[in-house]
């Protein structure tokens, strides 16, 4: 499991069997998640930092297809336009399925019952497609969502893209 370091300023209060008025301040556990068009990952904190949980490819999907690229634009005489065709009606298949894929994983680490809130950063139109499949009772868990693929961001560098969105980093 690969690590980094983040100062964690969100806490939540544990009741203990022999608690009485000094209650223990617990940080509060965050499950990531970062999609892409082809790739997702799962992180999560873990100590004062981030972890990366599992990182998964639509190749490791028979059902999703492999060629998930965005259309043709067209210009014309007229002006620009676009022109959707068979190759786009198969990237938006392929984003739908392998949505299904990403929402899944994380109904899956979820259920583990390790993690107060989750956290999803994705592109618009997988976010759109990954809001459609998350199960409903995960909706009220999800704590912040950013319009942004950070797939490719290096586990080190991605506490500056949540820094104000998320307490914990």
């Amino acid at each position: 499991m690969r690590q980094i370091n983040v100062a964690p300023t969100a806490f939540r209060l544990s009741e203990g069997k022999n608690s009485n008025l000094g209650r223990e301040m617990k940080p509060i556990s965050y499950l990531y998640l970062l999609a892409g068009d082809q790739d997702f990952r799962l992180l999560c904190t873990h100590g004062n930092g981030l972890a990366e949980i599992s990182a998964r490819n639509a190749e490791a999907f028979p059902n999703v297809a492999h060629d998930i690229r965005g259309g043709k634009s067209l210009s014309h005489a007229g002006g620009a336009g676009f022109e959707v065709d068979a190759h786009s009606t198969k990237v938006e298949v392929g984003r739908g399925r392998f949505a299904k894929h990403v929402a899944a994983a994380l109904a899956v680490e979820w259920a583990k019952g390790t993690y107060d809130r989750i956290v999803i950063a994705s592109g618009p139109k997988m976010l759109g497609e990954i809001r459609h499949d998350l199960p409903k009772d995960l909706h009220a868990h999800v704590a912040a969502e950013l319009h942004k693929d950070l797939i490719k961001v290096p586990l080190h560098d991605l506490p500056s893209h949540f820094a104000g969105t998320v307490p914990a980093i």
